[in-house]
C-alpha cells in the first residue's frame, strides 16, 4: 500500500500536468486564431469554440476515467464539462461515483441531488440532502430544501393519484 502511494501521486501529477498543457495548448490556438479577424478564416463564434473546447475536456477526461476509474481529477472535471455542456443527466454517473469515493464531499453532495432535481427525479436527491443534513444539521436552509423536496414529491403522487 506505501508503494501506491507515490505512484498514485505521480499519476494525479502527470494527469494534471497533461491537463494544464493541454489547455495552454487551446488557449495559444485561440490567441493565434485571434488574429485573423477576416469573416473568411472561421465561421466560428467565441460560444462554439468554448463549447468544442468543453467536448474536447469532456472526451479527455472519459479516456483518462477509462485507465484511472477512481482519478478525482478527471471526475470533478468530467462533470464540470459534462454540466457547462447542458449535459445533466450524463454528470450523474460520475457525480455518484465521485460521492462513493468521497462520502462527505459536500459540494459533490449537493450538486448531485440538484442534477437529479433538475432531471425530474427528486426521489432520487432525497438521499443525499439527508447526508447534508447530517453533516451539516445546523443548516436550516438545507432542512428547508429537504422539506420543500418532500412536500414537492408528495404533491406529485397526490397529483398522480387524481388522474387515476
Amino acid at each position: 500500500m506505501a508503494e501506491k502511494k507515490p505512484v498514485q501521486q505521480i499519476l494525479i501529477i502527470v494527469s494534471i500536468l497533461a491537463f494544464v498543457g493541454s489547455t495552454g495548448l487551446m488557449a495559444a490556438g485561440l490567441f493565434r486564431n485571434s488574429g485573423n479577424n477576416s469573416p473568411q478564416s472561421t465561421n466560428e463564434t467565441p460560444a462554439d469554440a468554448a463549447t468544442q473546447n468543453l467536448l474536447v475536456a469532456e472526451e479527455g477526461f472519459q479516456k483518462v476515467l477509462e485507465r484511472e476509474p477512481d482519478n478525482l481529477f478527471a471526475l470533478q472535471n468530467l462533470v464540470s464539462a459534462r454540466i457547462e455542456l447542458g449535459k445533466v443527466k450524463e454528470a450523474i454517473p460520475p457525480l455518484e461515483k465521485l460521492v462513493e469515493l468521497e462520502p462527505e464531499n459536500q459540494e459533490a453532495l449537493q450538486i448531485l441531488a440538484a442534477a437529479h432535481i433538475q432531471t425530474g427525479n427528486p426521489n432520487e436527491a432525497i438521499p443525499y440532502i439527508e447526508k447534508l443534513v447530517a453533516l451539516n444539521p445546523e443548516n436550516a436552509q438545507l432542512k428547508d430544501q429537504l422539506t420543500q423536496v418532500k412536500q414537492q414529491i408528495e404533491a406529485g403522487t397526490q397529483e398522480d393519484k387524481a388522474k387515476d
